[in-house]
């Protein structure tokens, strides 16, 4: 694709827009649990809140469980769908929590540790963590209340009394894990159903045969779908970052500058243009261009939609031509010659002009035709044509009719001897032998020639009356022209 046009619009090469993989990472949350305890264990000793006799266990505890459960934590972001590592991370954090609580003597009072746990755990990996934790959770309090019963933790308040505080903290905590988990499993939910539809879009985007691009409104392309290297032969990071009037003709820069600025961001209006651009070849390829800003957010930006229009056009011209031209020859067809006709006569009526026409008919080629077969027919019928079109002016109109029939129209004629001239020139041409064409084998013409002012006759009629004269033409012994009678004696117009 060269460049086709200077860039008015010129501005610093735009990156296109990023998007960073998300990685999961060991929470915050997890990696400040140990320090928080710390001090909030040392703040309870400091006040008299602090029900075991010595620091050494708990910091024990916390010195073991700490390393075991980020490793935990960590191993399972490798694979956060294995079951085995979703309960051994749920252990690890109902142990770690029981330990400390239990051994400072606030065991059953602190149950609520274990929902902040549950909280993390259910952000971190999701509600697949729901229920093992619950199960861990509700056998490291059992554990704890039995140690608590026997004598083997200290405990704030009685065994009886921790009891029933380590009960009623359960239910809650069942609740509080529940309304969580609903809550996570509605966000996972949200989250693939996000991811779905990027996926889903951006499979559209990469397999759709329509070239997709964001513009910004200088002008400059920020990002281009992959339907462009079909399209112009270029990879999209060959495009992003240039100016699109690089593209382009130079006289449709100002209406691509008018159409971008005209699609209003949310309005749900789109603009619509035709653009010529240049394939990587070099080959000049036609884009439909529709231009839209479908947001509020879009006021810097819009979003194009290109399609390679260029074999369409091409076969709407080839159909307009084909509806109109003779396919063998090439010349026009009978409907197109009447409707040129009708034209000319409109514009010969307001000039003033008379108008001739001169009706052929090929002597002898039925003859060919069926002697020689359909193939050297044609061959006779082309090459006829040819000749045909080389004795008729860029003032005359010359047609196919069908069959071996071929017709001129002279728009403005002065008189019959001119169209008589063009008559006996048609007549030398036809009669000169053929290549291909057997020796022997004669090949003539038969004219005939009407003349009438415009005012005076409708264009069929002429048709009609130069008919005429061509059969009168052969019945006169073929290979000749004959006027209209009514032109024949004296030679004038009526």
């Amino acid at each position: 694709m060269e460049c086709l046009a200077e860039d008015p619009l010129v501005s610093p090469a735009a990156d296109a827009p990023t998007r960073e993989s998300p990685q999961r990472l060991v929470s915050l949350a997890t990696c400040l649990a140990t320090p928080t305890a710390i001090v909030a264990i040392l703040m309870m000793q400091r006040v008299g809140y602090f029900a075991a006799k010595s620091l050494i266990p708990v910091m024990a505890i916390l010195v073991v469980t700490t390393p075991t459960n980020l490793a935990v934590a960590w191993w399972l972001e490798r694979s956060p769908d294995d079951p085995f590592r979703i309960h051994l991370r749920a252990i690890s954090t109902a142990v770690t929590t029981a330990g400390v609580i239990y051994a400072v003597g606030w065991g059953p009072m602190l149950v609520v540790a274990y929902a902040m746990g549950a909280a993390e755990l259910l952000r971190t990996t999701g509600a697949s963590t729901a229920k093992p934790h619950m199960l861990w959770c509700v056998l490291s309090v059992t554990a704890g209340e039995v140690g608590v019963q026997v004598g083997w933790f200290p405990s704030l308040v009685e065994p009886g009394l921790s009891h029933a505080i380590a009960a009623t903290a359960l239910l809650c905590l069942a609740i509080v894990a529940r309304v969580l988990a609903q809550s996570a499993e509605a966000t996972g939910q949200a989250k693939q159903a996000l991811r779905d539809r990027g996926t889903m879009f951006e499979a559209l985007i990469a397999h759709a045969a329509d070239a997709i691009c964001v513009i910004s409104r200088d002008g400059t392309i920020q990002s281009m779908s992959p339907a462009v290297i079909d399209m112009l032969g270029y990879r999209p990071e060959e495009v992003v970052g240039r100016n699109v009037v690089r593209f382009v003709r130079p006289d449709q820069v100002p209406e691509i500058v008018n159409r971008t600025a005209a699609a209003a961001p949310g309005s749900g209006e789109v603009e619509h243009m035709e653009i010529e651009v240049r394939h990587r070849d070099s080959r000049p390829r036609l884009l439909s261009a529709t231009i839209s800003a479908p947001s509020t957010d879009w006021n810097d930006h819009v979003i194009v939609n290109l399609r390679d229009i260029t074999r369409q056009r091409e076969l709407e011209q080839q159909l307009r031509h084909d509806a109109s031209h003779d396919a063998l020859t090439g010349m026009m067809n009978r409907r197109a010659f009447s409707d040129a006709c009708e034209a000319a006569y409109e514009r010969a009526s307001r000039h003033g002009w008379a108008v001739g026409m001169l009706y052929i008919d090929l002597d002898g080629f039925k003859n060919i035709n069926d002697s020689f077969g359909h193939d050297l027919g044609d061959l006779v019928l082309v090459e006829t044509s040819r000749r045909l079109t080389e004795c008729v002016s860029s003032a005359e109109m010359l047609a196919r009719l069908g069959g071996d029939e071929f017709a001129v129209l002279i728009e403005s004629v002065e008189g019959p001897e001119s169209a008589v001239t063009l008559a006996e020139r048609i007549l030398d041409v036809v009669a000169e032998p053929i290549p291909g064409v057997p020796d022997g084998t004669h090949l003539g013409a038969s004219i005939g020639i009407a003349i009438r002012s415009s005012d005076g006759i409708e264009m069929a009629n002429l048709m009609r009356l130069a008919d005429e004269a061509m059969y009168c033409a052969k019945r006169n012994g073929r290979a000749r022209w004959e006027l209209d009678p009514d032109l024949r004696d004296p030679l004038q117009l009526h």
